[in-house]
């Protein structure tokens, strides 16, 4: 759900906020104002994590999806770490202990004291796989930009679940309207630019998802609006409206000019003409950033060369229109190389149709042909219908995966019921989606050949729709 809380107030967790600011006190001592002005101050409570190390992370961008380590400091045996964080605005950032992972927002000059749980052993039962943990913090200034946004998230949970039937009949949008109203007169007095961004963009963000006009979202919150890169939740606003984005543009009729700029002359310049055209894209700060996570999505598409794609954002990484859009090139043409035919394949440990945990080395030996797929999918399902034959004809040497990225894991086992043909390795990437990031799976379908040592043979590999039997078939004839 849009606007999910991620953080809350620990006031019903955490019962001793009092000592716990005195043993702060103790262990790592004040930092003096003028320090404090400059820096933000992490000072946190994980019992569960004893000596354990604990990894402070910030988004490199919201497109290549990168991750950037900034300090690591370990728990103490009394359960208390400590992070000092330079920064001159709002970001949204990441703190890791092993594979457990939580979100939280810095502003400069801040001090913040939470509790990091531990991992909640009901919800997630198998201890090898990644999760969010929710942190608890103790406040003292409800102008904090983490209290604001677990207070806004708690009206928009009670506005979802009083509205939820008006969503699902499409009669959803004068409440939504009403409610962006209500939020914007509740948190009038408060004075901080991301805070009124945040509300404004997990509003555009439910909007899209529930099939608002998408012309009229792009003149309410893209045309004629200021580029936030940094802030995650319009750059997810903005990814999910351009999702996959130059690829639909390639199949309309002027699709073949974007083609012929990017697989034959593989120029940039040509490409920001060709979509200077488009109604959404006439600011050409926009329209670079619209091209680099288009050209980050078609570098897995088989129909356009990898080679120039590469080309056109190397291109951009070095004289692109802004130092942002320069750098955000940079990350997603380093991002490319973990997936290159020779690497390893990310390892993977998920759930079949029956709950039974399958791991990728549980295949150590064999070809594994790995697609993502989705039960909403249309393209997905017509690749699909060609598994089971060639299952049969080559089911000895090759493991058919197939992982689906649907969120409704209802709607997910009603499709499979009604399917049962489909009968080779079928999984689930979980709400998490730690499967999909680690595969940067950009758009569905999406394929890939792992060979019997675990590495990429082809990445992406060819779509049953596309010949990847003669691949089979030469497999079939090795020793």
């Amino acid at each position: 759900m849009i606007g999910k809380s991620f953080i809350r107030n620990s006031k019903s967790n955490i019962q001793y906020p009092f000592l716990f600011l005195l043993i702060f006190i103790s262990t790592f001592g004040l930092t003096t104002p003028d320090a404090i002005a400059q820096n933000s101050i992490i000072n946190g409570y994980a019992p569960n994590y004893k000596n354990q190390e604990i990894t402070l992370f910030t988004h490199a961008d919201y497109i290549s999806g990168m991750d950037i380590p900034v300090s690591s400091q370990t728990v103490n045996d009394s359960g208390f770490f400590y992070f000092s964080f330079s920064t001159d605005e709002v970001k949204r950032i990441i703190l890791g202990i092993g594979r457990q992972k939580a979100n939280m927002y810095i502003e400069p000059g801040r001090t913040y004291q939470l509790f990091f749980p531990g991992q909640d052993s009901i919800r997630f039962m198998n201890p090898n796989i990644g999760q969010t943990v929710n942190l608890e913090f103790t406040f003292r200034d409800t102008s904090d930009i983490n209290a604001l946004i677990i207070n806004y998230n708690e009206h928009f949970e009670s506005f979802w679940a009083e509205n939820y039937p008006y969503f699902v009949q499409k009669k959803s949008r004068s409440r939504l309207d009403s409610f962006e109203l209500k939020m914007q007169e509740t948190y009038a007095s408060f004075n901080n630019p991301y805070f009124k961004s945040f509300i404004t963009y997990t509003i555009a963000g439910m909007e899209l998802n529930t099939f608002q006009s998408r012309n009229e979202l792009a003149k309410k919150y893209i045309i004629g609006k200021q580029v936030l890169y940094n802030q995650y939740e319009y750059m997810s606003f903005f990814n999910s409206f351009f999702n996959r984005y130059l690829y639909v543009y390639s199949q309309t009729k002027n699709g073949p000019a974007l083609a012929e700029m990017i697989n034959e002359k593989a120029s940039y310049e040509g490409c920001m003409e060709v979509l200077a055209g488009d109604k959404y894209l006439k600011n050409d700060t926009l329209r670079e950033l619209v091209l680099i996570k288009g050209l980050s999505e078609l570098y897995y598409v088989p129909e356009f060369k990898r080679e120039n794609v590469l080309s056109i954002l190397t291109r951009i990484s070095s004289s692109g229109k802004t130092a942002t859009s320069r750098a955000i090139a940079s990350n997603v043409i380093h991002s490319f190389s973990k997936l290159q035919p020779g690497a390893k394949a990310p390892e993977f440990t998920l759930k079949d149709k029956n709950g039974k945990i399958v791991r990728l080395s549980d295949f150590k030996g064999k070809y594994v042909y790995l697609d993502f797929w989705a039960t909403w999918c249309t393209p997905c399902l017509q690749e699909m219908k060609l598994i089971p034959g060639l299952k049969k004809k080559y089911g000895d040497r090759i493991v058919f995966v197939s992982i689906s990225t649907d969120e409704d894991t209802l709607q997910l086992k009603k499709f499979l019921n009604k399917n049962p043909k489909y009968d080779w390795v079928l999984l689930h990437d979980g709400n998490d989606k730690q499967v999909k990031e680690r595969y940067e799976i950009k758009t569905v379908p999406a394929y890939f050949l792992i060979n019997p040592f675990g590495n990429f043979t082809q990445s992406p590999a060819l779509k049953p729709t596309q010949s990847i039997e003669s691949t089979f078939w030469e497999i079939s004839k090795k020793k």
